[in-house]
């Protein structure tokens, strides 16, 4: 019987396993949106919401956005996390993209998605030219940023866009850019990317701005190194990225909850105390895609379980 069972076990057609698979993983995105994980976020990511949180009024965040829709997974969470704390806080910002050209739209897409969940919530669109600019894309990120560290009026200088009454002007006109004289004056500089455009921006212009980023669980480890080395001050790395995010936008950092509860500690920050967003959505993507992705490791686990148990059970009744 011992050995009928093994050899059931080694025989599992896999296509079932993939059939389980994606039943699974549907039916978590289906009915599992926002739902809570509790988490202890990486230092990185909270490094990256005391930037964001901290983030003076008068200065416009820079946002170069990189990843196209064949990162969504991870990249369209991350961007959509970013602009959910600048929206609920009021922090104006520039995006624009030095990577792929389809890259500017994925962005406006957020952006839309973004002002779609305010407006269900009875808050306030972000408009275009008053609240954020969005100059499209920069071919050649090299060259790019190196224009952009040494002379940002030079290098947007011929970048215009309609303002409120869909006049064409210069985007230096717009209340956006208005005090911005130079690239750090930026109040900080996120890159969200899934390519080796964050390699670009450490080398031309880490030291002129409060460098951050929210790569992809791939390009990650490749980052790491500049976030130690400080030329990287925040940093949200992959799905995790995401989540951490959305979890210290719901429950601060070193804040103290109803009852003093603190949900999200930094022990090596002691000073610093952040709460939660103000208003809008605080779980999405990341959630959602969180628990499914808990779901299929669950799954490849019991796969891996069953596996080896059937080689074992097959082998030692062979020596018998």
């Amino acid at each position: 019987m011992s050995g009928f069972n093994a050899d059931k076990l080694q025989k599992i057609d896999r296509r079932w396993l993939y059939v389980i698979l994606i039943v699974s993983v549907a039916i978590t995105l289906l009915v599992g949106k926002g739902t809570e994980i509790p988490v202890y976020p990486d230092d990185s990511s909270k490094d990256l919401y005391i930037t964001l949180m901290n983030v003076p009024e008068d200065k416009p965040v820079f946002i170069q956005s990189d990843w196209t829709n064949s990162t969504r997974g991870e990249s369209r969470g991350q961007m959509m996390a970013l602009l959910r704390v600048l929206m609920s806080n009021n922090r104006k910002f520039v995006i624009y993209s030095m990577g792929d050209p389809q890259a500017p739209q994925v962005a406006r897409d957020a952006i839309r998605m973004v002002n779609e969940e305010r407006r269900k919530e009875g808050l306030d669109d972000f408009k275009s030219w008053e609240d954020y600019i969005e100059l499209g894309n920069f071919p050649n990120a090299e060259n790019s940023l190196n224009a952009l560290g040494n002379n940002i009026r030079s290098a947007w200088g011929n970048r215009r866009r309609p303002d409120t009454t869909g006049v064409d002007r210069s985007v230096f006109e717009s209340p956006v850019l208005a005090n911005v004289q130079k690239v750090s004056d930026c109040g900080a500089y996120v890159v969200v990317t899934a390519s080796s455009t964050i390699d670009f921006a450490v080398e031309r212009i880490s030291d002129k701005v409060n460098l951050n980023a929210m790569v992809t669980g791939v390009v990650g480890p490749t980052v790491l190194p500049y976030k130690r080395a400080g030329q990287v001050k925040g940093l949200a790395i992959g799905l995790k990225g995401v989540y951490d995010m959305e979890y210290m936008m719901k429950y601060g950092l070193n804040h103290q909850l109803e009852g003093g509860v603190i949900k999200v500690d930094y022990p090596q920050k002691p000073e610093v105390s952040l709460p939660p967003v103000p208003n809008g959505q605080t779980f999405g993507q990341g959630a959602t895609n969180y628990l499914s992705l808990h779901i299929a490791l669950g799954l490849m686990i019991l796969a891996i379980i069953l596996g080896n148990v059937g080689m074992f059970v097959g082998r030692k009744g062979g020596k018998k």
